[in-house]
């Protein structure tokens, strides 16, 4: 019954990474709900898989580690507050181990590639690539290197990446 529980919530996880880039190419935004729904079910994942306390405390140490980065890249304006959170909990997921640094380093990969899109959506439409609303629009219509990046698609592909590697709910469609 709980193996069957962990795969749900594997596959829940792999919606939520879903839902996250499809919110934030449609709306800007990564709502607190997802972020909330991501974190609660790693704890729920590790019960129903059997997790030790280590295994739960590492990726508390993990997801904390993130959260400080992430309110860092904040405060930069690098990023934005429900990046920074959303990562958190997809580092709940991965652990404090040599997979958050893949995480991170899909994540950049997939945010240059993204930026590198955004800077050619410019050049081809004349429109920045930023938030509706956004006060720099006129600066980011001027200089294009100024329009702000999606980190949530970028962080929802290293989440995925993170899935592909390590679920067991991937059995489902293929032979392991």
């Amino acid at each position: 019954m709980t193996a069957n529980l962990a795969l749900a919530l594997e596959l829940g996880f792999l919606l939520a990474m879903a839902i996250a880039a499809f919110r934030d190419l449609a709306a800007w935004s990564l709502p607190n709900w997802l972020t909330i729904c991501v974190a609660l079910g790693y704890f729920a994942w590790a019960w129903a898989s059997g997790a030790g306390w280590s295994m739960v405390g590492w990726s508390l140490a993990a997801g904390i580690l993130v959260l400080g980065a992430g309110y860092l890249l904040f405060t930069l304006n690098l990023w934005g507050a429900g990046d920074g959170k959303m990562a958190a909990a997809v580092a709940l997921w991965i652990g404090l181990n040599f997979d958050l640094l893949r995480f991170f380093l899909v994540v950049s990969l997939a945010g240059g590639v993204l930026a590198i899109a955004a800077l050619l959506i410019h050049a081809a439409t004349g429109k920045p690539q930023v938030p509706p609303g956004d006060p720099g629009f006129e600066s980011a219509r001027q200089n294009p290197l100024k329009a702000r990046a999606r980190y949530g698609v970028a962080i929802a592909i290293g989440g995925l990446d993170f899935w592909l590697r390590h679920s067991q709910a991937i059995c489902l469609f293929s032979p392991c």
